[in-house]
């Protein structure tokens, strides 16, 4: 194909584009190149001159373009789908060419749909025609050298399916506006890394005529985009920045993931003439490109929530604090494709880093007021509804998505039904189910008495207060236990629970006690055992099949309340004689970790008879006891939660964590860092990633090696800063230069 020359534009009566060897008025041109059946004659046709003189009236778009029949997109219907070939199979001759045959398509696409918008737009401005006639010359170059490179590669074009996903979503454009925003600035912006991501490919695999080809590609495609870029400016609302005028002008099924590949090419992207800005925001941009998105919402209020029974719960400021600087932390239970509700979308900086670090963004969805709306959501379907946990509120928030729901869940149905949350879901998270349990699983399994709790230790349940007391009393009995624990049955992470030391109690003790049973109707009461450590196991029910997802060990403070994970090497830090308790045979299972998991399955039995779907996590703790043949026992069943956990963000924030690493996940307490000398966020949060990096490997999709990561946003952190610290010696070091302790 002969070289393209540059455009000669004189009068604007005259406009011209020289090329081949005869001259053509431009819808001329158009009409065949949308029309044409014939690849050689019609869609690479190429006349000398290019002018658009004429004046013409507006088509309306055909159903599809014309195509060779091994071509037709309703003939394609009939032929089974070639998945697009991975980077292991593309070594073979014959996947590189069917790899080229996609991307000749999606050339033959960008002509056809080009051609259209010169036919459906008569009277756009006729440098942006010219521009574009440009750009279809252009195409029909790599078409010849895709459909040249995939002869010698043995694939011959028609061979496999081809895809109508870009025809159907520009065909129906209404503005010159509606093209350069989804053609130019979506698909061909994405092409700048497709290209350049296969070029390198190829290069690794010795391939040099396919990169030379996809090379020129990509050299040429920023101008594709350049020149979008420049009309899209024209065209848009100036009183918008450009991301928020392109992101308002995309119609469904386009979204900003469209317009990026598989890698992020920033310096194509400049050259194209993309706002910083823009580039950011479309950095760190996800949104589901088809599957039905899962919607999430931090409420970490809820088990307070159950306990009032009803809409209208207003949390401390210290509660509304968590929830806001840690709904970020849903991204690790999601996908790139699922959308999180939040009050407040996270800085660039912040997910720059995360993304950076391996881990899937997804969408946002923001409103101060929690006042979502299903409108809001673009895609027309949700495949599923995760709050945090089920209470009153969330049951309220997502009920106004319950709209979007695709498909028949029963227990998503079902929440919104009058009374069954009160009757089926309430109950779960009381701490007298978990007691109940406890029972059933001494009986059940009497074969491990060796290790569960002796059974006079057993957690009582209380109604009243003299049952209360009489419950007190009997601990003490026992002479074996400095104190007891008053724990109400609704509450999390060491709230709303008491130590006694005697029997006798004083006036706040008493109040307390009476206050509990007034407004919860009982109280559970159990031994304070000289805890060794803390365990728990995250596991999900679905559609009435449990998955098991695995273990950690969690560290708490003097009060009860969460303040780490270990996620790397769990046990590192234990004496040797609880470490053999651990992973030694016991009984008939290999090691406690796997009588846990089938505690975990007896637990999630249970659940299925009040219909309960969803995540859930179950805290144990190990503890000191010279009775026993081993000099520990376990409370397998301290606390079921029937919601998401800190254990299970833990547990898929370690999936990007080196193997046989060790690390913790920590909460630290903004008023601990203020404490240690730091002048504020800012300054702690500098220091520390300055003086600890983080070192990855070298991944595609890299995993963490060493270093400290912040997990939540520091730059709207008001109480809590969740802090990956990965490395024995970064834990050392750090806790040497801050002064904050994380373990004892």
């Amino acid at each position: 194909m002969s070289q393209i020359l540059s455009a000669i534009f004189s009068r604007e009566s005259n406009f011209c584009l020289f090329k081949g060897s005869f001259l053509m008025e431009l819808n001329e041109f158009a009409e065949i190149i949308l029309f044409g059946t014939n690849i050689s004659s019609d869609k690479l046709l190429e006349p000398k001159l290019l002018t658009d003189d004429n004046s013409n009236q507006a088509i309306l778009a055909p159903k599809f373009p014309g195509r060779p029949n091994n071509l037709c997109f309703d003939k394609m219907k009939l032929k089974n789908k070639i998945p697009f070939p991975n980077n292991e199979q593309i070594k073979t001759e014959q996947h590189r060419g069917f790899v080229l045959h996609f991307f000749a398509n999606h050339e033959l696409l960008a002509m056809e749909i080009m051609a259209l918008v010169l036919l459906k737009f008569p009277n756009a401005p006729k440098s942006f025609r010219m521009g574009i006639a440009k750009t279809i010359l252009e195409e029909q170059k790599h078409m010849t050298l895709y459909l040249n490179r995939m002869r010698e590669l043995n694939v011959e074009f028609g061979e496999i399916p081809v895809n109508d996903f870009f025809w159907n979503c520009l065909s129906k454009m209404q503005s010159p506006l509606d093209f350069v925003t989804q053609m130019s600035m979506t698909f061909e912006q994405a092409n700048i890394d497709y290209s350049l991501f296969y070029k390198n490919l190829m290069l690794k695999i010795n391939d040099f005529k396919t990169a030379e080809i996809l090379d020129i590609v990509y050299r040429e495609e920023i101008g594709h985009v350049k020149h979008g870029v420049t009309w899209f400016d024209r065209f848009r609302d100036p009183s918008q920045s450009q991301w928020q005028a392109y992101v308002s002008s995309l119609k469904l099924p386009l979204s900003p993931t469209r317009a990026k590949g598989i890698i992020f090419d920033e310096i194509g992207r400049k050259s194209a003439g993309l706002s910083e800005n823009f580039i950011k925001e479309l950095s760190v941009f996800s949104s589901s490109k088809g599957r039905p998105p899962h919607i999430f919402y931090f409420n970490p209020a809820c088990e307070s929530e159950v306990s009032r029974g009803k809409v209208g719960y207003s949390s401390n400021k210290f509660v509304e604090n968590i929830k806001q600087d840690c709904s970020s932390l849903m991204l690790f239970i999601a996908s790139k494709d699922d959308i999180i509700l939040t009050e407040k979308k996270p800085s660039f900086l912040f997910l720059k880093k995360l993304k950076d670090c391996g881990f899937d963004l997804p969408e946002w969805l923001e409103n101060e007021n929690s006042n979502f709306k299903p409108e809001n959501i673009s895609q027309r379907l949700v495949g599923s509804l995760n709050p945090w946990g089920w209470s009153p509120n969330s049951i309220q928030i997502m009920s106004i998505f319950k709209v979007k729901m695709i498909g028949n869940i029963d227990f998503q149905n079902n929440i919104f039904q009058n009374d069954f949350f009160l009757n089926k879901v309430k109950p779960l998270y009381s701490k007298c189910y978990a007691a109940e349990l406890s029972k059933q699983i001494y009986l059940d399994f009497a074969h491990m008495k060796d290790i569960l709790p002796l059974e006079e230790t057993l957690s009582q349940i209380a109604h009243n207060y003299t049952e209360c007391l009489n419950a007190i009393e009997d601990i003490f009995k026992l002479k074996t236990f400095d104190m007891c624990l008053l724990k109400a049955p609704f509450g999390s992470s060491g709230q709303n629970m008491r130590r006694v030391k005697s029997t006798v109690l004083d006036n706040s003790e008493i109040s307390w006690i009476k206050r509990i049973l007034n407004d919860q109707g009982s109280l559970v009461i159990e031994p304070w055992f000289d805890k060794v450590a803390d365990l728990s196991y995250q596991f999900k029910i679905d559609r009435n099949q449990t998955s098991i997802l695995g273990f950690t060990r969690f560290i708490t403070d003097q009060r009860g309340q969460y303040k780490a994970t270990i996620i790397g090497r769990k046990t590192d830090d234990l004496e040797e004689k609880l470490i053999k308790f651990i992973y030694n045979p016991i009984k008939d299972y290999k090691d406690l970790l796997a009588f846990f998991k089938v505690i975990a399955e007896f637990v999630a039995y249970n659940l299925k008879f009040s219909q309960f779907e969803g995540p859930v996590g179950i805290d144990s703790f190990i503890y000191s006891d010279p009775i026993s043949p081993y000099g520990f026992r376990i409370k397998i069943l301290s606390e079921i939660n029937p919601r998401y956990t800190m254990g299970r963000v833990a547990l898929e924030i370690s999936k990007r964590i080196q193997s046989g690493a060790y690390a913790i996940w920590a909460h630290i307490r903004v008023s601990d860092i203020l404490g240690a000398g730091f002048t504020s966020i800012e300054d702690f949060t500098t220091q520390i990633e300055n003086k600890f990096p983080i070192i990855k490997t070298e991944n595609t999709k890299p995993l963490i090696k060493e270093g400290i990561l912040f997990t939540n946003d520091p730059s709207s952190a008001k109480s809590i800063l969740t802090t990956l610290i990965v490395g024995k010696k970064v834990l050392h070091d750090f806790t040497k230069l801050t002064q904050i302790k994380i373990i004892k």
